[in-house]
């Protein structure tokens, strides 16, 4: 929390905040999430299998993305205080295949305090925009910050 200890809550999140970083799934990182995961989906797992499909080739798991969405969320929050996920919902609009590099991106829509919970509310926007401006998954996530 470097730079952020002794300020209140509500000043270390404010609406309109907006973090992001890339990621470049490749064929291993694919099917090792995969694996590791026990999605046995074979197009994410078995190169074969993937380029009979309708996507031609192999493409990353729903859970992935979701995975990695969600700790940019935890890691950006966790420089802040203590961040706990309270909820989230995901919507996938595009296979994310195999060679795509996306961008994550979660933009701060709205905080609150949240007496019984003595802590903020913290309500994000986010998006999985791949090389080709094609967003491939937005979602939103509601987390409390605390002390």
């Amino acid at each position: 929390m470097t730079g952020m200890v002794g300020r209140p809550l509500a000043e270390r999140v404010l609406p309109g905040d907006s973090f992001s970083i890339k990621h470049h799934f490749d064929g291993g990182d694919i099917a090792a999430f995969a694996a590791s995961s026990g999605d046995r989906n074979p197009v994410h797992r078995d190169p074969i299998a993937a380029a009979r499909s309708r996507f031609a080739g192999r493409i990353a798991s729903a859970e992935h993305t979701v995975s990695l969405l969600a700790g940019l969320a935890a890691s950006w929050l966790s420089e802040r205080g203590t961040a706990i996920g309270l909820g989230c919902s995901f919507r996938f609009t595009a296979a994310v295949r195999e060679g795509d590099t996306l961008e994550l991106r979660w933009t701060v829509s709205q905080t609150y305090y949240k007496d019984n919970l003595r802590g903020l509310i913290v309500c994000l926007e986010g998006t999985a925009v791949d090389q080709h401006d094609r967003v491939a998954m937005k979602g939103t996530m509601e987390w409390l910050l605390q002390e």
